[in-house]
């Protein structure tokens, strides 16, 4: 009798021990990831979450073994091709690494696919080659294997390529704002405001993307009738920061984020740029650039407020508009203008803004 409850024991040890998912060589059948679809903008950098183990031994090894379209197609290839992708060689000091020459020197680039599995963890990587992708819901099968053996995650994750932007302004990065400084006063004087929300409707935002290589950045101000403003000659420049004597001594601006590679040229304000998302790290107010057109190459229109709901793709027509009001008495005030301003896929890019409420003197 004691003979049978010992073995009924024992038994029933062995069952719960065979249930263990902690124990030596443990693959658990029910690994997923806790969010099983990931969305990336083509050409964007992005990351999954890691891969959840449910209980299985450590170290992992994570492949991906098939890629399938939508129509349940195969396009394995489409996702190994190579390209060539920048990558950090050593690590980024967000304190000393401040301008271009720094930043390259811990730059290389290496042929990559498009998507990267961490074989450890799991985690998707995305790299600017998704760029070349078509746009598109695929989905990826795994291959899990560790001391226990390997087994295949049919339809693990969902992965959502989407058109973006590749440079991110208004409404993503923040707003195109526009004001009047009194002009010829110490330090930034108060600012009266023109429009301060998403679809501004005295600016007229062109974004063209040239190139591939090198990672370049032109951007251009226009008055209403397309003459430019030149930086070079003063024409647009930098905006004052609040207060005497403050330091730093202007708002952030381009020149800040680039200070070994900008230049102030006739058609318009020029930077190399090392890497995408550019700027990698805020100085402050987000990814906002500060600066004025002066009072004696500007005229300013006067206008009535206008609704913070101004529909997309509706823009001020001067002196035929309903807001027109006439034009403010020339050398009182400096125009000023804030430009959300951030770079997400590598590339060379001119950007032509042109303010609609002002005209060149």
């Amino acid at each position: 009798m004691m003979k049978q409850q010992y073995l009924k024991i024992m038994g029933m040890v062995l069952a719960l021990s065979a249930c263990t998912k902690t124990g030596d060589g443990f693959l658990s059948p029910t690994m997923q990831y806790s969010v099983t679809t990931f969305t990336v903008k083509k050409g964007q950098i992005a990351s999954s979450n890691s891969l959840v183990s449910d209980g299985s031994t450590i170290p992992l090894t994570v492949k991906w073994t098939h890629i399938y379209d939508e129509k349940g197609n195969i396009v394995d290839t489409m996702f190994t091709h190579k390209y060539t992708v920048g990558v950090w060689t050593s690590g980024y000091n967000a304190a000393t690494d401040s301008n271009y020459a720094l930043i390259m020197a811990k730059r290389s680039t290496e042929e990559l696919p498009p998507l990267i599995v961490n074989e450890t963890s799991g985690v998707i990587q995305a790299n600017s080659g998704t760029l070349n992708l078509p746009a598109g819901t695929y989905t990826m099968d795994l291959e899990v294997s560790n001391a226990a053996g390997k087994q295949e995650l049919k339809h693990a994750m969902t992965i959502v390529l989407q058109e973006g932007k590749t440079i991110e302004t208004s409404p993503e990065t923040g707003n195109y704002s526009l004001g009047r400084l009194n002009a010829n006063t110490a330090g930034a004087p108060p600012n009266s405001g023109i429009f301060n929300n998403t679809n501004n409707p005295f600016v007229m935002e062109t974004i063209t993307r040239l190139a591939d290589t090198p990672n370049t950045l032109l951007v251009k101000i226009q008055d209403r009738f397309g003459t430019p403003f030149n930086p070079k000659k003063g024409e647009w420049k930098k905006r004052p920061a609040s207060g005497l004597n403050p330091v730093p001594p202007y708002l952030q601006n381009l020149e800040y984020y680039s200070p070994d590679t900008y230049e102030a040229r006739d058609e318009g304000m020029f930077i190399r740029f090392p890497l995408t998302p550019f700027p990698i790290n805020s100085l402050g107010n987000g990814y906002n650039m500060y600066y004025i057109l002066p009072t004696k190459f500007v005229h300013i229109d006067s206008t009535s407020s206008w609704s913070a709901n101004t529909a997309p793709g509706t823009y001020y027509k001067g002196t035929a508009d309903s807001h027109y009001l006439g034009v403010f008495k020339d050398d009182l005030y400096d125009f000023s203008l804030r430009i959300p301003l951030r770079i997400q896929v590598p590339g060379s890019y001119e950007i032509t803004l042109k303010m609609l409420d002002v005209t060149h003197r």
